[in-house]
């Protein structure tokens, strides 16, 4: 190969990339509005008794169907198919189920249509899975690996930050109504997955798509990506979830000043999608194993500070996790990819996803239940 082949690809291919980022970004978004408007649906159709067990169904999908998904995914691979056609049969089943549960929401019927509301949340969490893996997987056609961080901190960016404006979001979608905010979600996602699409057809890789170079009796470390995800699922449970609630019982002096524990973890979470690019760029510098762990130590670390201090100690300790979870964020994923072969690559990529889901999904089932 000539030098300038070698140059050419080790560049990153941005027209893919950003498609991705779309996509993950519409995923956020579809995800908040769901999130929203989960229980005033359930009230709206009479189901709102069967909430604990949705939650659970919920949970068992979102551990179930990715690594499933993948399978298949890496059987089409190997047929010469990538992973697209997954990725297809996804976003249009999510985009038709959200139309339909907009035209259902906006119609209000009763009946035994109304029994099909159930099966429409549970299409939907089941096709939504579907294609984020195999979506996510494509990521090192187009991404050197050296560089992976680099590219993982601009997803963590504008997924934190989408994250850290959820107040906002929740707004704007209530001011729209549901109706309105599932056929737009619908129409988001189907947009990015058609952008998605059109821009990996158009993709010609100047050397074979798949990045790995393990040989073809090289196995997979399922267990370690299976280990990331559950760490980067734990971190993120407690940072997205746990943090507003830890802040007002360990801050005390936010709730006397009325500065809302929501908004406080809301600038955490902005000031670590602020720091993940930088700290990409150093862990591709200093190592990037070095660097997951270091973060994996910081969390957990600040963590226990916060579950035995409270006020000014507390405060640092909740200053300094966004930094350690940032360094999380840009190393994990990467580290994910370098444990999979070429031929398991998706599957893996699903289990990694089951782990990140599997704490929020519990955490979630037992706020239904009312446990915690």
């Amino acid at each position: 190969m000539s030098n300038t082949s070698n140059l050419q690809s080790q560049n990153i291919q941005w027209k893919q990339v950003w498609s991705l980022i779309a996509l993950n970004l519409a995923i956020v978004i579809s995800w908040v509005a769901y999130n929203k408007y989960q229980p005033e649906l359930l009230t709206q159709f009479r189901f709102s008794q069967y909430v604990f067990e949705l939650a659970i169904v919920q949970g068992l999908i979102l551990f179930v169907t990715p690594p499933i998904a993948g399978w298949f995914a890496d059987k089409a691979r190997l047929k010469g198919n990538r992973t697209i056609p997954v990725v297809g049969i996804g976003i249009n089943f999510v985009s038709m189920v959200f139309m339909v549960v907009a035209v259902t929401v906006w119609a209000n019927p009763g009946g035994i249509i109304r029994m099909f509301f159930p099966l429409m949340i549970v299409l939907w969490l089941v096709f939504m899975n579907v294609f984020h893996s195999p979506a996510i997987s494509t990521l090192d056609m187009f991404v050197p690996r050296e560089k992976l961080p680099q590219i993982m901190a601009i997803f963590a960016v504008i997924t934190d930050m989408a994250a850290s404006i959820e107040p906002s979001i929740i707004d704007l979608i209530t001011f729209f109504g549901a109706p309105i905010t599932f056929a737009a979600g619908g129409l988001m996602v189907f947009g990015a997955g058609l952008w998605l699409q059109s821009t990996v057809r158009s993709f010609k890789p100047l050397t074979d798509h798949d990045q790995n170079t393990d040989t073809p009796q090289a196995s997979s470390r399922f267990g370690v990506v299976l280990l990331l995800g559950l760490f980067m699922g734990f971190a993120t449970m407690y940072f997205f979830e746990l943090f507003p609630n830890l802040t007002a019982a360990k801050l005390p002096f936010l709730k006397s000043t009325g500065f809302k524990s929501s908004y406080f973890t809301s600038i955490l979470i902005a000031f670590s999608a602020l720091l993940c690019y930088p700290l990409s760029l150093w862990a591709q510098r200093f190592s990037v194993i070095k660097a997951a762990w270091i973060g994996v130590v910081g969390c957990a670390v600040m963590l226990l500070g916060i579950s035995v201090f409270s006020g000014t100690p507390a405060l640092v300790c909740f200053i300094l996790y966004p930094i350690f979870y940032a360094l999380m964020s840009v190393t994990f994923l990467p580290l994910a990819f370098v444990n999979l072969s070429s031929r398991q690559k998706v599957l893996g990529i699903g289990l990694f996803f089951s782990g990140v889901q599997l704490a929020s999904s519990v955490a979630e089932a037992l706020q239904a239940g009312k446990f915690i």
